[in-house]
């Protein structure tokens, strides 16, 4: 089964719920840290498991959507591991962040377009 590290700002809460749950419904195993993180004022303990989901992840969903520089060390860490990185885009505004647009492999304009992308790299 395909591991799918989910990166988004915690004020996507409910963007970030609906889309784990709609890849979880089309295959995929997903790993949301507002979720699956333990929420501990340990930064340490933080910081290791999201290291540690991120190593295990095959592919990383990058939701730039009302983002921040808050995704820049998730997607700088997945690119030094070669994790493939695609990007769910409302608009063109993430290109104004180079190491951000410099990270990513792909896009994806809808969810739709997300789970076909993921289907493309699931196997690479």
């Amino acid at each position: 089964m395909t591991r799918v590290f989910i990166s988004s700002p915690l004020k996507n809460k409910m963007l970030n719920d609906l889309l784990a749950k709609l890849l979880e419904e089309e295959g995929f195993s997903t790993y949301l840290p507002q979720r699956d993180t333990p929420q501990v004022s340990d930064v340490k303990e933080v910081f290791e498991a999201n290291i540690k989901a991120i190593s295990s992840a095959n592919i990383v969903v990058a939701v730039l959507v009302n983002h921040g520089r808050d995704l820049g060390f998730e997607l700088g860490y997945a690119y030094a591991l070669g994790k493939p990185i695609i990007a769910l885009v409302g608009d063109d505004d993430y290109k104004k962040d180079k190491m951000i647009f410099g990270s990513i492999t792909d896009t994806a304009r809808s969810v739709e377009d997300l789970v076909q992308k993921l289907r493309e790299y699931e196997f690479q």
